[in-house]
């Protein structure tokens, strides 16, 4: 009978110590994640890359061998859609790849810049999603 009774008071505290634990947790989530927001927004909006962190971009994303391949800044300006790029073409010995490639100088995204003035997601172009 004590041994149940013992058993019993063990499980209760075991309980009141899971949701005790599960909610400063989740405050501490909250705590966290608005701290990281308030941090997060200045840097964003001041965030503008040069053109050797925009080739940076084009090798981390691109996967190819550079020994063999260059990139080359065709445009330091490029204007679309309100925003300002700049614009590399990647080629080999024999040629360039098209299409061309464009990473904003505000936040460093990267797509693919057509001839038709066209753009897409580098991931789902035909020639560079395989390197990706």
């Amino acid at each position: 009978m004590k041994n149940k009774r013992v058993a019993a008071i063990v499980g209760l505290f075991m309980i009141i110590a899971v949701f005790t634990a599960c909610g400063q947790t989740a405050m501490a989530k909250n705590t966290g994640g608005q701290e990281i927001s308030k941090s997060v927004q200045p840097v964003e909006l001041a965030q503008n890359i040069n053109r050797d962190e925009a080739m940076n971009v084009v090798k981390h994303t691109i996967n190819l061998d550079y020994s063999k391949y260059k990139i080359d800044l065709i445009n330091d300006n490029l204007k679309y859609k309100g925003q300002q790029y700049f614009q590399f073409l990647i080629s080999n010995s024999e040629g360039a790849i098209e299409p061309s490639v464009i990473v904003s100088k505000a936040n460093g995204e990267i797509y693919c810049y057509y001839p038709d003035k066209t753009v897409t997601e580098v991931y789902q172009d035909q020639v560079f999603k395989s390197k990706c």
